[in-house]
């Protein structure tokens, strides 16, 4: 028989911020989609999916969290396989592999990767006795149940959704009581990294490979400048100005489009083999977007011009100019805040992100109001979830983050990041609702 206690601490306030946030989305997907060529019914896939990810969510509020959390190794597993068995799967879509075409369905296991990794781990987690101290023979288990995963999203590549495994895992090591040494090394580790990064990317190296003098050639290049560099081919050099010196006569300026193009196709950093060309392009153009307003910095350029020109108030709905003249790529998934904020302005922008910032709050307030280890680590990372793709995202779509391809929870187009999320929202609303029921 079913309990009625679950219904009066059901957290309907929570459910209700979800679905203002899905609304909203619901209505900027309408609108981002008018300028794209032949019939659009993204807004209508979406709703579908917000139905798919409600009954998600209402079946796992169906069965007892800690129940969930017994399969927790097998859901993740299961999920784990699935992303090793993209890796066999051919793409024709250059190297990028990420989806299962299931029908007319594609299925992204990375997405429902984010949910099972923090299952599994807040449920390794449950038992723990001791708080802090906590040193690497007790976080290798967990540590290999988020790095596996994270290395197969790598590997298709999805640069963002791996990272955001890490972002969301790494709260619940830091409640589990991992040692003051190990957190201090992953600092030190990162810091290093960032600037090992920046370090190959200012003291790379510009190579001219043999596509080079072809690519030239069809950007319109005069044949003495084409022979140069087919001449140069194998060749290495240091800096702009010895491209320029090389390849140039005196009078040519820097700022040359030719120079720019041998730039672009011809810089490599010291760590080209571990990033894709696409990476390191976006890389290069996250300080400064104009070193390739056509390429890679045309997202970033583009998304700041739909941004700035929604000012105060906007320019109201379906008035978005870099929507409807097919100026911003994506602009139904990663890119839907700029077109949102181009239409709804400040205040539009404001409200949304208040709905998310209530939503984040709730979540960790659920934290606090939980009563053993496995429910704690659990809401913390599934909140961890929303707030690290909200701040990424976000912080993308101006230009403080690289463009990484992460889209706004609830809001953007998007099916398995819809169903994944409202598992993930089930699972905090059934913790929530069994409350009365801990010991």
């Amino acid at each position: 028989m079913f309990d009625r206690r679950l219904l009066s601490n059901f957290d309907w306030y929570l459910l209700f911020l979800v679905l203002a946030i899905c609304l909203v989305g619901t209505v900027a997907i309408q609108s981002a989609s008018q300028g794209y060529v032949g019939e659009v019914s993204f807004w209508y896939r979406q709703l579908s999916w917000i139905g798919v990810g409600l009954l998600a969510c209402f079946i796992v509020l169906l069965v007892d969290f800690r129940t969930i959390g017994h399969w927790s190794y097998l859901l993740h597993g299961f999920v784990v396989a699935s992303l090793a068995a993209l890796v066999f799967i051919d793409s024709a879509e250059g190297g990028v592999n990420r989806w299962f075409a299931v029908g007319p369905v594609a299925i992204q296991p990375s997405e429902f990767v984010k949910i099972t990794s923090v299952l599994a781990i807040a449920y390794y987690f449950r038992d723990s006795r001791q708080v802090g101290g906590l040193g690497l023979k007790g976080i290798l288990v967990p540590a290999l149940l988020v790095l596996v995963p994270f290395f197969l999203v790598v590997q298709q590549p999805d640069l963002g959704t791996a990272l955001l495994i890490l972002l969301s895992t790494f709260p619940i090591f830091v409640l589990a009581g991992i040692h003051k040494r190990i957190l201090i090394t992953i600092a030190v580790t990162g810091i290093l990294a960032i600037t090992s990064l920046i370090t190959a990317f200012q003291l790379g190296t510009y190579r001219i490979h043999a596509p080079v003098p072809t690519t030239l050639a069809r950007q319109g290049a005069g044949q003495e400048l084409v022979a140069r560099l087919e001449s140069a081919v194998g060749q290495e050099f240091s800096t702009r100005a010895d491209l320029r010196r090389v390849f140039f006569d005196e009078e040519i300026s820097l700022d040359n489009p030719y120079l720019d193009l041998i730039a672009e196709n011809t810089f490599r950093p010291y760590i080209s083999h571990v990033l894709r060309p696409y990476q390191q392009k976006r890389l290069l153009t996250f300080l400064d977007p104009n070193k390739d307003p056509l390429g890679a910095g045309y997202h970033v350029i583009q998304s700041k011009i739909a941004i700035g020109s929604g000012r105060f108030w906007g320019k109201g709905f379906g008035n978005s100019t870099q929507g409807a003249l097919n100026f911003l790529p994506a602009r139904h998934t990663d890119f839907l805040f700029s077109i949102f904020a181009e239409e709804w302005g400040f205040v539009g922008v404001l409200g949304l992100l208040t709905l998310y910032g209530a939503l984040i709050v709730q979540g960790f307030r659920i934290v606090l109001q939980t009563r053993d280890r496995f429910s704690v680590f659990l809401t913390m990372g599934i909140a961890s979830i929303i707030a690290a793709q909200v701040l990424v995202n976000v912080g993308m779509v101006v230009g403080m983050l690289p463009v990484v391809g992460v889209p706004l929870p609830f809001f953007s187009y998007g099916g398995s990041s819809m169903v994944s999320l409202m598992a993930g929202l089930g699972l905090i609303l059934n913790i929530r609702m069994r409350r009365f029921l801990w010991t």
